[in-house]
């Protein structure tokens, strides 16, 4: 399971190359909406569960890439839309046979994490 209560990895670069197909091919993908974790068991039989404020947080897609790459401050801003309490997953889409799109309440929708990077994701964090 991923721990979110010790995220420190705005900055994790993930290896991707070193996985066989069974590691990154699931038999199975679970979006649990009300509990907002995904479950992915992979065809060499490990099951990754991930809690999706976790996922959103490393989301892959370019703007968010590089909001997390600027240079830190001493002062965080989370930056969220007024009237919005809470960021969740409403709805997702399989991307082919490579991915998962996640879809958010505040609109955001071009994060496509392959299954690459969620079982690289995984491994870093396990």
């Amino acid at each position: 399971m991923v721990d979110t209560e010790n995220d420190n990895s705005n900055s994790m670069s993930i290896d991707k190359a070193s996985f066989t197909a069974a590691q990154v091919t699931p038999l199975d993908i679970n979006l649990n909406l009300k509990d907002q974790k995904l479950a992915i068991t992979w065809q060499d039989g490990r099951r990754s569960e991930f809690q999706l404020g976790r996922l959103r947080r490393v989301c892959p897609c370019a703007t968010c890439r590089k909001e997390r790459d600027k240079p830190s401050t001493s002062l965080a801003i989370l930056k969220m839309p007024a009237g919005v309490d809470k960021i969740e997953v409403v709805d997702a889409e399989l991307m082919g046979h490579y991915a998962i799109n996640l879809k958010w309440s505040d609109g955001h929708n071009s994060g496509i994490y392959d299954y690459k990077y969620l079982r690289a994701l995984d491994a870093e964090l396990s």
